[in-house]
């Protein structure tokens, strides 16, 4: 089976899978969950962490070194249906994986803050907030610290350095609810 034969056989049977993404020379990364929507280029995953169904991830396809469905798999698959965790895997949301560009523009029509990673060892970056601004080449991040705290001026991510994003899941969207700006002294 080919890799979209893969990838539209766990997105149109809703089964759990294990995605070996390679995110730098010699450097992998996991995404675990259920693919709820891809195009020619992206994956939009809903990922799944202790037997939880989450909040969503797109990365590029490019990046896909392996979509595992091993006995293992097939049995924590078999335990969120048991724990009735498959009725919220859902595409709740239209993103448009057309390209970096579009994507981030239906994130944040959709309103939503987000995470975006470079998971690069040699280049790591992390950056959470608001997406303020969408060009060709670049997002614009309204980031905020660990303490809530919005910096005054925006991140600009290059798209070449990002290797996943994050959006509508607890942590974002707890933690968005309680964001302040710096007090001016």
């Amino acid at each position: 089976m080919t890799l979209l034969q893969k990838i539209k056989y766990h997105r149109d049977n809703k089964k759990f899978c294990k995605v070996k993404r390679q995110v730098a020379d010699n450097s992998f990364e996991f995404s675990n969950g259920y693919i709820v929507d891809n195009s020619v280029d992206f994956i939009l995953l809903q990922e799944a962490v202790d037997f939880k169904v989450l909040g969503y991830v797109v990365f590029p396809i490019s990046t896909v070194k392996e979509i595992r469905f091993n006995n293992n798999d097939k049995y924590y698959d078999k335990i969120i249906q048991w724990e009735k965790q498959t009725v919220n895997v859902l595409k709740k949301h239209d993103i448009d994986l057309t390209n970096w560009t579009t994507i981030f523009k239906t994130i944040k029509k959709a309103g939503f803050n987000v995470i975006v990673e470079n998971e690069n060892p040699d280049d790591n970056s992390f950056d959470i907030g608001s997406i303020t601004k969408v060009t060709k080449t670049a997002v614009y991040i309204q980031y905020f610290n660990a303490k809530g705290i919005i910096d005054p001026d925006p991140s600009i991510i290059s798209y070449d350095l990002i290797s996943i994003v994050q959006f509508d899941n607890q942590y974002i969207n707890i933690f968005s609810k309680y964001l302040r700006h710096r007090k001016l002294k």
